[in-house]
């Protein structure tokens, strides 16, 4: 991954899924089949958090629009809510029944939507993790 600076983003011990930029620019979000999601300093290459906790492939992550929160989604079947300050799991989202292919936040923030191998899109709240449809 060539982050703005020319930095190579070297961390990540398998595939990388997908990346993407924080919404000031300041870090990328990057994500794996080793089952972790990075984030890294686009001013220095260097990884600022691991968030381990996704159980198999991570298929892709993304930034909240305040860029306080990062949601993943694996082929564990679940999606993860991070904080960006301190790289911990808010809430782990539960209720697909295959893997969950893709998942971002609501313009707003509040709500998170995923889709799954299982045929189901899902809204999630993000303030108590659990699903609204």
């Amino acid at each position: 991954i060539n982050a703005e600076y020319g930095h190579i983003l070297s961390g990540h011990t398998s595939c990388v899924n997908s990346a993407s930029f924080s919404p000031d620019g300041s870090q990328v979000v990057s994500c794996s089949w080793d089952n972790t999601v990075q984030l890294w300093s686009v001013k220095d290459g260097k990884s600022t958090h691991t968030l381990s906790g996704h159980t198999n492939s991570v298929k892709s992550a993304s930034f909240s629009p305040d860029g306080s929160q990062v949601v993943s989604c694996s082929w564990d079947n679940t999606v993860q809510l991070w904080s960006v300050k301190d790289g911990k799991s808010t809430h782990t989202l539960s209720g697909h029944t295959n893997s969950v292919k893709s998942a971002s936040f609501s313009p707003d923030g509040s709500q998170v939507v995923s889709c799954s191998r299982d045929g189901t899109v899902r809204l999630w709240s993000v303030k108590d993790g659990k699903s609204t449809h």
